[in-house]
């Protein structure tokens, strides 16, 4: 086997380093989960941490006689969490050695159920499962799903494998997916190209897809909230590997199907896993099918990206973007709560039981079972044609998160004008919760979906309406002075501030 191209970065201070860049979340459990599972990183020999461009990055250099294979499991169904948890990653070292393949590293997912208790032992199990197998944790999605998950926490995670090329493989072109044994395989060849891994998954948005009972469209919010993460590194997505957790009647050949289309319009592979969670998780009601959809996005990064990653530059005009009305994929145990409130007096006067049986809920579930738009291949031509120095897309923690925190790490700051306005059932939603202006734009899109920041905005606005986007110039990047981040002015006139720290 020949060396990787670069050395494995061994000097204790770059874990240190590494947990300071990335353990900067606003949820606890995240912050734990990171903690504890950035030195599993001294695991591997081909694990890199990027100390210039993508600083704190954490990549994989797969040697170029090899093949890079990725495959996903979830763990056994297991009362003790921990047994749980370790199970995951032995079907993942398992599916490996069956195909002959060499384990890397993995990425984890984790939907819970939201008690803080449980995330200590869930880290602790990670770490001890991946220092049996020497392996690192590559990265990982904490996803809070509340009552949705009935036995503490549900464990994925996507293996990032590597196999020979003289190895024979039952694929008759590589890129390609096969199955053996029902695990599916997708292969490709990252050609020495730095090899990262992002996780997301819909979350609790399900629910709007349950009752609409339009399943296959949370494929779209599973392709957003990943791709579009990894585009903010200028990454090129190769392999999209969800798992699908179901209970009743959910048609998974319909979902697998369309996530293959959606893959094949972004040039990538699609993979499904299918596990059967009957006693594990729950829809609104007891006895109608529900599903979880999460996963990761395997992605390679070329060295003038690592080098030169995007970011924004003080003079770069900010350009606001939104595609279709939708609520993206982020915020949503809040609505599921406001729909509660506001269909029970629809209920009453129609006389049925769940809301989205009256006229009224189904002009809100139209929105809120809309997919999010996935900005990615807009995002990645924009980068490619130097059209945007970064981009943006708005989900988890929203404007604070999402903007004001990329910004506010360069030492930028930017005040924003005529933003898009708010869909009016997010108004709404916001009104019968009692939230106030600031924090709904903290966890919600809010009307607009992402931003670019482009020393060009013309051309590039040109570029995102030939994708059937909205766009418009929205704000100047200046350096910070007595304040970084961002502040604007909100729907209904209130100044907003984040400083995204």
């Amino acid at each position: 086997m020949k060396s990787p191209p670069h050395p494995k970065v061994e000097l204790l201070e770059d874990i240190d380093d590494y947990i300071k860049t990335v353990v900067n979340v606003d949820q606890e459990g995240a912050k734990i989960l990171a903690t504890k599972c950035a030195p599993t990183l001294r695991n591997s020999k081909f694990v890199q941490i990027l100390k210039e461009g993508l600083h704190g990055v954490a990549v994989l250099r797969i040697p170029q006689d090899h093949y890079v294979v990725v495959h996903s499991a979830c763990g056994n169904h297991l009362l003790d969490l921990k047994a749980h948890v370790h199970s995951m990653v032995d079907n993942l070292v398992k599916q490996a050695k069956a195909i002959n393949a060499i384990p890397i590293g993995f990425a984890d997912v984790i939907d819970w159920s939201g008690e803080e208790s449980l995330i200590e032992g869930i880290g602790e199990a990670l770490v001890q499962a991946a220092n049996q197998f020497n392996l690192p944790v590559l990265n990982g999605e904490n996803a809070v799903l509340g009552e949705r998950v009935t036995c503490g926490a549900n464990v994925s995670g996507t293996m990032v494998s590597m196999i020979s090329k003289k190895e024979k493989l039952p694929l008759e072109s590589i890129p390609g997916v096969f199955e053996k044994d029902k695990t599916r395989y997708a292969v490709f060849d990252a050609e020495g190209k730095a090899v990262f891994i992002n996780s997301d998954g819909v979350g609790t948005k399900t629910e709007f897809y349950e009752r609409a009972k339009k399943y296959v469209l949370a494929v779209g919010d599973s392709f957003a909230m990943k791709v579009d993460d990894a585009s903010k590194l200028g990454a090129i997505p190769k392999v999209v590997a969800d798992v699908i957790e179901f209970k009743g009647e959910i048609p998974v050949d319909e979902i697998v199907a369309y996530g293959q289309r959606e893959a094949k319009e972004f040039n990538c592979l699609y993979l499904m896993q299918e596990v059967r969670a009957e006693n594990r998780i729950k829809g609104y009601k007891e006895d109608v099918p529900s599903f979880n959809l999460s996963g990761s996005v395997v992605s390679v990064i070329d060295e003038a990206r690592l080098k030169k990653p995007p970011l924004p530059q003080v003079g770069d005009e900010l350009v606001a973007i939104r595609g279709k009305a939708n609520p993206r994929s982020n915020g949503i145990t809040s609505k599921r709560k406001g729909m509660l409130l506001l269909g029970d007096s629809w209920c009453k006067l129609h006389g049925v039981e769940e809301w989205h049986e009256t006229p009224e809920g189904q002009h809100f579930l139209a929105y809120l079972a809309e997919p999010s738009t996935v900005f990615y291949p807009v995002f990645n031509e924009l980068l490619e044609k130097n059209l945007a120095s970064a981009v943006f897309h708005i989900s988890g923690g929203a404007y604070e998160s999402k903007l004001a925190r990329p910004l506010a790490r360069q030492g930028l700051f930017a005040r924003l004008e005529f933003l898009f306005a708010p869909d009016l059932r997010e108004i709404a939603l916001m009104n019968v919760l009692g939230k106030r202006i600031r924090d709904v734009y903290a966890q919600w899109p809010m009307g607009t979906e992402g931003f670019i920041t482009t020393s060009d905005a013309e051309k590039a606005i040109k570029v995102l309406q030939s994708y059937g986007l909205e766009a418009k110039k929205v704000g100047v990047v200046e350096k910070a002075l007595d304040r970084k981040g961002i502040v604007f002015q909100a729907f209904n006139g209130e100044e907003v501030y984040f400083s995204g720290n």
